[in-house]
């Protein structure tokens, strides 16, 4: 230790009057907070990267298309009858110190309906799925180059492959119709009509292969997705009413609830792998390392993939994200408003609550939810929330960003301070 000498200490022989200090002006506390930030966040002085800014307005929404393209929906400058338009932009391809400005491709109007889908099919098409219209749920298939109309069919899309696309519209009272379109012409390959109210789906790797739908008799069948030829069919258990039973595909398997019970079957064959006993399913999903089965009044029970065995279950009021053994990372809708919590599998309850997290929008394939946390004249503090860790792990800071972010195949957009969306792509 280095010990400096200051002298000896004395009062001033005369009073002197104190100057009065002007308080910090606003411009001086924002690279302030930058830096206690990137001290506490761990991180380095920012370095180049891929970022943009598009101009935008507060009630427009950001899309990322998954093919190089970045599509905003927002209404008509100057028109008060809820008109939109849709413009198109390039994703920036070089890395700069300082937010580059983008410039729309081109524009077409959408009219007033809400945007639901946006995806980009291959090079030169782009998917554009909306709600609210005339005829109910519409998808139109737009040059990605120009914005030019080629095709338009009833239905909202819900698998979007290079040359197929599934659309499924409510055409009876609790009947779906789902349907599927050759992208490159938009004719109509096939057609099936089903009770379940979200049909399922599997891709190897990248391609749709088959189709999952539950009958309204409560036949479960497996279609070929490109010729809507049934490939296998399970048929309605005595035991349970065929009206309440539907079917998820998990990985490679086909997962059916019904009333009193979870089943699990080979997609390839339907051989049956495990049955699990679990009363008032609501729905099944993959939540990270294990299956999720919210069941009315005794929360969400978690099955292992493999066996069927429940795992342990998480208490009523919570949503659960992602799932291991040990920890599960859930909404915690008990609170108001919710807020993001970790709980333990031995206690059921939330180990760490932390209400400032706002969860990312994620439409790629991410191993871990995000969230963001807004510091005042700053940015958003970028983390992964994984419950294995038991905190958040802060990995990149957004400089300008306020939330209602969406993330995709390594880039983040997010509502600027200003107003308008930034673009940012994340560090490794």
């Amino acid at each position: 230790m280095t010990v400096i000498d200051l002298g000896d200490r004395t009062e001033p022989t005369e009073p002197r009057r104190r100057r009065r200090r002007p308080p910090p002006s606003r411009s001086f506390l924002v690279p302030v907070a930058l830096v206690v930030l990137l001290v506490l966040t761990g991180a380095a002085p920012p370095a180049p990267r891929l970022q943009a800014i598009l101009p935008s307005s507060l009630s427009a929404q950001v899309f990322l298309t998954g093919g190089g393209q970045i599509v905003a929906v927002k209404p008509v400058t100057g028109v008060a009858d809820g008109s939109q338009e849709l413009l198109a932009y390039r994703q920036p391809e070089r890395a700069t110190g300082a937010p580059q400005q983008l410039t729309a491709l081109w524009r077409t109007p959408v009219g007033s309906a809400q945007p639901m889908v946006v995806e980009r099919v291959d090079d030169s098409a782009l998917v554009f799925s909306l709600t609210g219209t005339d005829a109910g749920m519409q998808t139109m298939l737009l040059d990605s180059r120009t914005g030019q109309l080629r095709w338009r069919q009833n239905g909202v899309a819900v698998f979007v492959a290079s040359h197929l696309i599934l659309l499924q519209t409510y055409e009876r009272q609790d009947l779906d119709r789902v349907a599927a379109v050759d992208v490159a012409s938009g004719r109509e390959l096939w057609s099936v009509s089903s009770k379940a109210f979200w049909p399922s789906y599997h891709q190897d790797p990248a391609e749709i292969d088959v189709v999952v739908v539950t009958t309204v008799d409560g036949d479960v069948e497996v279609l070929d997705a490109r010729s809507g030829t049934r490939r296998g069919r399970l048929p309605a258990d005595a035991d349970d009413p065929g009206d309440q039973r539907y079917a998820s595909v998990i990985g490679d398997l086909v997962v059916v609830r019904s009333p009193g019970a979870v089943a699990a079957y080979q997609l390839d064959g339907l051989a049956r792998r495990w049955r699990t006993d679990v009363q008032s399913v609501e729905r099944i999903y993959r939540c990270g390392a294990l299956i999720c089965a919210p069941s009315a009044g005794s929360g969400v029970h978690l099955l292992d993939p493999a066996t069927g065995a429940l795992r342990w279950t998480v208490g009523e009021g919570f949503d659960v994200l992602h799932a291991g053994d040990r920890r599960a990372l859930v909404v915690d809708h008990r609170q108001r408003p919710p807020t993001v919590a970790t709980i333990e599998a031995g206690t059921g309850r939330p180990r760490t609550v932390d209400d400032s997290w706002d969860l990312v929008q994620d439409f790629g394939v991410a191993s871990h939810p995000l969230g963001t946390r807004s510091i005042p004249d700053v940015g958003a503090v970028l983390a992964r929330l994984d419950p294995a860790d038991g905190q958040p792990r802060r990995i990149d800071l957004l400089p300008g960003a306020v939330g209602n972010c969406r993330h995709r195949d390594g880039l983040i957009v997010c509502r600027r301070r200003d107003g308008n969306f930034g673009l940012w792509q994340l560090r490794d």
